[in-house]
Order: C-alpha cells, then sequence, then structure tokens
C-alpha cells in the first residue's frame, strides 16, 4: 500500500511479487534475507510498472457515438519518477527539501529503514554496503536534517534545544 496507495494495484503488486519469487526461487541463496529479497523484487517491479506507464501514456477513450469527445492522454506527471511523486504527495514541504539535500545513498538508507520499514541488516543486504556503514548513513542523515529543519523553522533569535 505504500508504494501503490490504493489497494487493487497493491493486491496486484504482491501478486507479481510473489510470482516473479517463484521463478527465481533457485536463485535465491542461504544466506540472503527473504524480506530484503523480497522487497527488492516487490520494488523493482513497482518502479518497472511505472516506468513503463511513464513510456506508454494512458488513453482515454470517450463515447464513440458523442462528436465533442475525443481520445485524451493522461499524463499529469510527465517528468517525475515514482518516487518523486510519493515523496510530493506524501511529505511535508518543508521536509522533502531537507531530503533532497541529501546524497543520493543517504537519501536510499533513510528511505529503506525508515519508508520501508526494514531493519538496518537487511538494508545493508539490499544496499550492498555493511551494517554499520548503515548505521553511520542513517545518524549523519538525521543530523542533517534536523540542521536543515530548525533552520527553516526556528524564529529569529531562537536557539534550538537539544533533542533527546
Amino acid at each position: 500500500m505504500g508504494l501503490t496507495r490504493n489497494s487493487p494495484d497493491a493486491e496486484d503488486l504482491v501478486q507479481d511479487t510473489m510470482l516473479k519469487a517463484f521463478k527465481a526461487y533457485d536463485r535465491l541463496r542461504p544466506e540472503t534475507f527473504l524480506k530484503a529479497w523480497l522487497f527488492t523484487i516487490m520494488r523493482n517491479t513497482w518502479f518497472s510498472t511505472c516506468r513503463t506507464a511513464k513510456l506508454r501514456p494512458e488513453v482515454l477513450l470517450a463515447d464513440m457515438t458523442d462528436v465533442d469527445h475525443r481520445p485524451t492522454v493522461a499524463d499529469a506527471h510527465a517528468s517525475s519518477s515514482a518516487e518523486d511523486e510519493l515523496l510530493r504527495d506524501e511529505i511535508d514541504p518543508e521536509l522533502m527539501a531537507a531530503l533532497t539535500g541529501l546524497s543520493e545513498e543517504m537519501r536510499a538508507t533513510v528511505f529503506h529503514v525508515v519508508v520501508g520499514d526494514m531493519l538496518c541488516r537487511d538494508a545493508a543486504e539490499l544496499l550492498g554496503v555493511s551494517t554499520n556503514t548503515v548505521l553511520t548513513r542513517m545518524h549523519r542523515s538525521r543530523h542533517a536534517l534536523r540542521r536543515a529543519l530548525t533552520k527553516t523553522e526556528a524564529p529569529a533569535g531562537h536557539v534550538p534545544r537539544r533533542a533527546a
């Protein structure tokens, strides 16, 4: 539901994910974390679906007996990626600006740990880095986000309190 934002698409995504996982089960290594493996398949399937939909816009057909109606192309966010659309609809603009200030690696780590609700070790395996790297990135990301948000939210002369 976090990716698709509607139940029918989420059900289709889970079904596609399980089908792909079943077909690729023989390539699953014993040391691989199953949850991370399935989440990767699901995420890649979703991004592939979004990419395909962007390349092939949906054509809405009107009633062919009515002369005034013509087919239209649904192309609201042609230049936006799926991640941008999700973030634009779900996140406060100030937080979005702070997130865009992070490096790509930091954003990916925050996405998997916070949005994907993954354990740090699972995110580390998914990203191909060590668990300590994920922990360091999360620590630095939190501090960078805190700094960026206190700059934008604090009134003049206000000294921010240290968070516990």
